[in-house]
């Protein structure tokens, strides 16, 4: 009987550290994330876009993109998103994007001019 409950006892334990296990790459993966960036720019002119604003809809997460054109999301969890891009003047686009943890995603988007 006493031998039952030690490896009951061990049983326990081990699984527990096997919870922590499986648990610990995704704590550790949510902490680095992925990074999101890129630019912006007219498709028309080929200059850079600056004040677009680039949203990972649904995260709360949103950059307006510098002088340059150029935008930057780090830390953003591994995911499949919609990443919409607004600009006065501009049609807006929304992309599929996909960020994966430690990598990162480099885009260039073109936005093309309303017409009236």
């Amino acid at each position: 009987m006493k031998a039952t409950g030690e490896n009951s006892m061990t049983s326990g334990q081990g699984i527990e550290q096997l919870l922590h296990l499986i648990s610990l790459p995704e704590s550790i993966a949510a902490k680095n994330g992925g990074i999101f960036k890129g630019k912006v720019v007219s498709a028309k002119t080929g200059y850079r876009v600056f004040g677009c604003v680039v949203e990972l809809i649904g995260t709360g997460r949103t950059y307006i993109t510098s002088p340059t054109g150029y935008f930057k999301m780090t830390g953003v969890p591994e995911g499949i998103y919609l990443a919409k891009f607004s600009f006065p003047g501009f049609k807006d686009v929304t992309e599929a994007v996909v960020v994966l943890n430690d990598e990162s995603l480099d885009v260039t988007l073109e936005l093309d001019v309303i017409e009236e």
